[in-house]
């Protein structure tokens, strides 16, 4: 599923960067009133097949695992969807897409975007921390996309990519310590077993593509308090 690739040799500079900016900004965050939060993030997933309940769904994850798909589900507009793989920009989606259906694969393009989201009172003076966990986050599924590619194309292979999920647990874990009690401790936790689970022997690319399918939906889906 490789698309757009990277230069990979960079992620572990960019995590290092990525890691260090969570930190500044985890602890010198400038207090905001702001009544709502609005960061624009936008997925594009490869999707085959939907179902109105995640058990239907279940049903079909292994298969598109097996086949060298994330198997990932998510939820979206109220019917479950099983993820092949995830894009930033629309027509990289679009073009893996029609791709798979020139292949006999009934697959489409599912849009996920974060909703404005109204903060309660006691939430609005921490909204530019929100925003600073919503960025690090962002950055991780990125170097995951590309860290994914990399293996793909060959550029990576399966020792160096395990390196470099070690350092995505190490900033969640990061993350997950600022924010202990907060909104975002239970899905970093989540998200730090699921990076434990890709890393477990053998490292395929398409493992790497669910740890950043799971981190997106995290960033789409988290609740705000």
């Amino acid at each position: 599923m490789k698309k757009g690739c990277g230069k990979v040799f960079a992620i572990a500079i960019s995590l290092a960067a990525t890691v260090a900016l969570a930190a500044i900004i985890l602890s010198a965050a400038i207090p905001s009133c702001a009544g709502t939060l609005d960061f624009p993030a936008v997925f594009y997933y490869v999707c085959y097949g939907s179902a109105k309940d995640s058990q239907s769904a279940a049903s079909v994850s292994g298969v598109v695992h097996s086949y060298g798909g994330a198997g990932y589900i998510i939820e979206n507009g109220g019917n479950y969807y099983v993820t092949v793989s995830c894009y930033y920009e629309l027509s990289d989606a679009q073009e893996v897409a029609d791709n798979l259906q020139s292949k006999g694969l009934k697959c489409s393009v599912v849009e996920a975007k974060r909703q404005k989201t109204s903060l309660p009172l006691t939430a609005r003076k921490k909204a530019q921390s929100y925003i600073g966990v919503f960025d690090t986050l962002l950055s991780l599924s990125r170097m995951c996309y590309d860290l994914a590619n990399g293996m793909d194309g060959g550029s990576v292979d399966a020792a160096s990519a395990k390196s470099v999920l070690g350092e995505v647990r190490t900033a969640l874990e990061g993350l997950r310590r600022a924010n202990k009690a907060g909104c975002f401790s239970e899905e970093l936790s989540a998200l730090e077993a699921e990076c434990d689970d890709v890393s477990e022997g053998y490292v395929f690319s398409y493992d790497v593509r669910r740890l950043q399918i799971a981190i997106c939906d995290s960033i789409i889906h988290v609740r705000l308090y």
